[in-house]
């Protein structure tokens, strides 16, 4: 990464403006409160552009997470000696008004129009294709043997475009739910038994949580896959020739003349778990047309990746791997005016606990037996890229990384009471969250919102796939204030800011909780790195018998 001198001055001078910018008072009371916001601060405002993946804004970004690693006196734990984890990526934007998704049957056309009825998705492969083929309904996608649960029983999908609802079955255990509702996981499942496309549609649950409109009006950002050493693009599927998703206003032309319509499908999939939904899958008539172009380019980014040596001559050869992502969405369609969407707290604000984690643990006098590796990720927002990258070609040693910590978007808005430790029942993880929230006097409280599955969701994920047990704190959404309602606040963001350009500093952080849960973290960084046991995950767990096998052989 080249960044010229005139670029450098103004990244040291927006540095100290920012810093110095923050309140005497505040930092005073608390120096974590303080470091987090003057962080915060700097990394979404509006010189950083949002911090797209690739794009100059993430450079000064993670040019300023380098710096600071540096003046704590962390080693460089990047490629070839520095900061830096370099990765190229592919950049694909589908053009919408271009795309063409056209229903045949009994030799009549229904053209369905873009960004209304339908969103193309990008196509890695081709600028322009288009596929025709037969339609198959497929429910969730799913096949979970082990739960006697087959959306692919009776129906035979080769040589078709399947059409797939989002998530899976409501009685599955939560942590199947995440597993078998994940994208990849559903491509694979189509790519193994033949589907020559997919056509993604959303229950109305879903669709309270996500409207389409707010689909549509992201359109704009750009996807992204990690090349491979051979230039190919990672998790990506020339066998799926189409793909795209569908709106509210498609379902009644896409099952116009079938078996069982959408009001039907919907009461079956969401079914009670006394009446557990079953599998509803059935041939379509007709055929699909998709058509669709896509702009394609390569993008060069990287995590920044700094490492705190272990004390301990037995262990410092094993490694607590820290992260948090620290790209967002860049600039895009204005709202109100403004284009950039800042992502103050999605996710300066866990970039910037992780700094004051780093600093606090750098700082102590306390012996570390292990040592620790910090990482600021890209990609998040892509899928996960920048952890999948790392995951997969990390820095050091795979088998003797022994945990990952993540930090993802804690959205503090009142004083928080509690937090919610996701991952903490597929590991001895889990005890190490609930000591450590003892000492520091938070409750810790289930999932609320398991329909969410966010234990797939964040980059947790990308380690818990490599076989690593893992653990994510967020904010349990509980007040510590009587008659103050912790999940309002929260459910208004998510709503009305998330992703959005008024997710910047003039939301009401409290400052206060986000150092308190740094805090939390660091007690449960500490207990990793000083167990003269590696965490474990629990006998019979899903992920750990899925994923953890070969790894414990490696170790």
């Amino acid at each position: 990464m080249r960044l010229s001198p005139r670029l450098l001055a103004l990244l040291g001078a927006a540095a100290c403006t920012l810093a110095t910018a923050t309140p005497p008072a505040l930092a005073a009371a608390d120096p974590t409160a303080a470091g987090i916001r003057a962080h915060m601060a700097f990394l979404s405002d509006d010189l950083m552009e949002g911090r797209a993946t690739g794009a100059r804004g993430f450079d000064l970004a993670a040019r300023y997470v380098a710096s600071r690693f540096e003046a704590l006196g962390l080693q460089p734990g990047g490629t070839g000696g520095t900061w830096y984890q370099p990765i190229t990526f592919t950049e694909a934007s589908p053009v919408i008004p271009a795309a063409v998704l056209t229903l045949t049957r009994n030799g009549q056309d229904t053209v369905l129009k873009p960004a209304e009825d339908f969103l193309p998705g990008a196509d890695y492969f081709a600028p322009k294709r288009a596929a025709t083929a037969p339609l198959v309904f497929v429910g969730f996608g799913v096949h979970a043997p082990e739960l006697g649960y087959d959306d692919y029983a009776g129906v035979d999908v080769r040589g078709k475009i399947a059409v797939v609802v989002s998530g899976a079955p409501a009685h599955f255990p939560s942590t199947a739910r995440a597993h078998y509702s994940n994208r990849m996981t559903k491509a694979r499942e189509l790519v193994a038994r033949g589907a020559v496309g997919q056509l993604g549609m959303s229950l109305p649950e879903d669709l309270k949580r996500v409207p389409w409109e707010r689909s549509v009006r992201l359109s704009w950002v750009p996807a992204m896959r990690w090349l491979q050493a051979d230039g190919s693009p990672s998790d990506a599927f020339p066998e799926l020739q189409a793909g795209a998703s569908l709106g509210p206003s498609a379902m009644a032309p896409m099952f116009a003349g079938a078996a069982h319509g959408p009001e039907e499908i919907y009461t079956r999939l969401t079914s009670t778990k006394e009446q557990p939904a079953r599998p509803l899958s059935f041939d379509l008539p007709g055929t699909a047309t998709l058509h669709r172009e896509t702009l394609s380019s390569k993008r060069q980014s990287m995590n920044v990746v700094g490492l705190l040596p272990g004390q301990d001559p037995a262990l410092r050869d094993e490694y607590v791997v820290i992260t948090a992502h620290l790209d967002h969405i860049g600039k895009g369609a204005a709202i109100n005016g403004d284009s950039i969407y800042n992502g103050a707290l999605d996710n300066a604000s866990g970039v910037a606990v992780m700094l004051e984690v780093a600093r606090l643990l750098a700082e102590s006098p306390k012996r570390r037996r292990r040592s620790v590796i910090f990482i600021a990720l890209t990609g998040e927002e892509k899928g996960l890229l920048g952890s999948d990258y790392y995951a997969r070609n990390p820095t050091v040693p795979l088998e003797r990384v022994v945990a990952n910590i993540n930090m993802d978007m804690p959205v503090f808005l009142v004083p928080g009471a509690a937090v919610v430790a996701f991952g903490a029942d597929h590991s001895t993880l889990g005890a190490v969250a609930a000591k450590a929230a003892k000492q520091e006097g938070v409750l810790l409280t289930p999932d609320e919102q398991p329909e969410e599955t966010i234990f797939v969701r964040s980059d947790q994920y990308s380690f818990v796939k490599a076989g690593i047990p893992a653990l994510y704190l967020d904010n349990g959404m509980r007040s510590s204030i009587t008659g103050v309602d912790g999940k309002a606040p929260v459910k208004d963001f998510l709503a009305n800011h998330y992703h959005m350009p008024s997710d910047d500093m003039s939301r009401p952080i409290d400052f206060q909780s986000l150092a308190r849960f740094a805090r939390l973290n660091v007690r449960v960084i500490r207990a990793v790195a000083n167990d003269h046991e590696r965490p474990r995950w629990h006998k019979g767990d899903f992920f750990g018998e899925r994923f953890g096998t070969e790894l414990t052989k490696a170790r």
